[in-house]
């Protein structure tokens, strides 16, 4: 009787502890379910560093030759010769057409069509044979169109807002279609003294070097007017820079956390925004993943 007493025992003891051990997993995967793995939030990073911001009023206007000049006979007539071609460059006082003159009298002598300026013969107005007749004494068509290309002009018109930013020689940056990618520079050379009374604007003259003559009149064209510049400041992608209840912010890492840091904003261009206070160069800055983060959330790059 001893014996089995001692084998129920065993049993028993055996059992126990099988059963234990069963309810000891089972809520161990209880409590896996009911506390789910940390989310982790995938993100780019780059490092806050010293850069150059410029300030800038972004306009547009037409390329026009720096000096641009209609030349009419002197004489009625025909065209009957275009001693230069558009496109061809002139001396200023070379003749560049001839007219058969309207007068009997004067036998049909040819008159000369002589350029009032260097430049480039841009356009003709009339064809060999077709008419011309001297502006004098109404208007009339000229022969021809003459600018000046070594340099180039654009006027653009500035709202009264920005007007205080613009002074003579301040920098210029012009872009257009037929060059995608590449910059022209130039200056202000002109500030008219008063706003027009209709636009409540102010007309600015602007001046490009075109020595090669690339930059074609009639070419609509997008203006920078560069009026400050900050130097080696320090600068951040301006994706990286939030706004939350009023105030700038962003997001840096450290032990693979979120951490949000609130900054003071100077002036941004297209791509960077300068960074006044709440941050130091080299600090890691979080530029994708940052939109809907939160403070201390795990973050793997």
């Amino acid at each position: 009787m001893k014996g089995k007493r001692v084998v129920l025992i065993l049993v028993l003891l055996v059992v126990g502890l099988v059963a234990y051990r069963i309810v000891r997993y089972n809520m161990a995967k209880r409590r896996i379910k009911e506390s789910p793995e940390e989310k982790v939030t995938s993100i780019k990073t780059v490092q806050a560093g010293k850069g150059d911001i410029e300030e800038i009023i972004s306009l547009n206007g037409d390329i026009r030759g720096l000096r641009e000049v209609d030349v009419y006979t002197r004489v009625s007539g025909k065209l009957i010769k275009k001693i230069k071609e558009e496109g061809d460059s002139v001396r200023k006082g070379e003749v560049v057409a001839l007219i058969d003159r309207d007068e009997p009298a004067l036998g049909f002598t040819k008159a000369e069509v002589k350029a009032p300026i260097k430049g480039t013969v841009i356009r003709y107005y009339v064809d060999i044979g077709e008419s011309v007749i001297p502006q004098e004494p109404m208007p009339q068509e000229p022969v021809l169109n003459i600018a000046y290309m070594d340099k180039v002009k654009i006027v653009v018109n500035v709202g009264e807002k920005d007007i205080s930013k613009l002074r003579k020689g301040k920098k210029v940056r012009v872009s257009v279609d037929a060059y995608p990618g590449e910059n022209f520079l130039g200056r202000v050379v002109r500030v008219a003294p008063a706003v027009d009374l209709r636009s409540r604007k102010v007309k600015v003259e602007l001046e490009i070097e075109n020595k090669d003559h690339r930059l074609k009149p009639g070419m609509f064209a997008d203006v920078e007017i560069i009026y400050n510049e900050h130097k080696n400041v320090l600068v951040v992608p301006r994706i990286a820079v939030l706004e939350k209840e009023g105030r700038k912010i962003l997001f840096t890492v450290e032990d693979e956390r979120a951490k949000l840091r609130e900054v003071k904003t100077g002036v941004s261009d297209e791509e960077k925004t300068e960074i006044v206070e709440g941050l130091t160069e080299g600090e890691s800055v979080i530029i994708e993943g940052n939109y809907g983060l939160t403070d201390g959330a795990k973050v793997n790059e």
